[in-house]
């Protein structure tokens, strides 16, 4: 080779090709990482939404409503009047004069199946008979 001749040999490109894909590779777990996390807040957020679209449903109903009977719901006598989207389950429990008099307590479970494992959003209201 003569001294005047400038550029990188084929051992220097390939070990440099080789030390690129080494860090693409990790980029890409980084990468399916980053969608796997955004999957579970997107389901956390959905799950959520249905909860707090249930407490205003309920806060929008008489205190004596039959869906707000000091029961656990839905059951086969008050089936689910408007049912979750798909992979979602909605269930309450009511529990009458809790913690006094003339006030329901109303416990909202979201339930969800995220990354082979059941995952459930609780969300807590109270109800006043006035």
């Amino acid at each position: 080779m003569v001294a005047t001749e400038k550029g990188f040999t084929l051992i220097e490109v390939l070990v440099a090709l080789g030390v690129f894909s080494v860090a693409l590779l990790g980029l890409e777990k980084m990468h399916l990482t980053a969608i796997q996390v955004n999957t579970v807040a997107n389901r956390l957020t959905q799950a959520t939404t249905l909860a707090q679209d249930r407490v205003e449903r309920f806060m929008a109903m008489p205190y004596n409503d039959d869906l707000l009977k000091d029961t656990s719901y839905p059951n086969t006598a008050h089936p689910d009047p408007t049912p979750p989207p798909q992979g979602y389950t909605i269930r309450w429990t009511v529990d009458t004069d809790v913690p006094s008099a003339g006030i329901k307590t109303i416990n909202i479970f979201v339930t969800w199946n995220n990354l082979r494992t059941s995952k459930t959003f609780s969300l807590s209201m109270r109800k006043s008979n006035l």
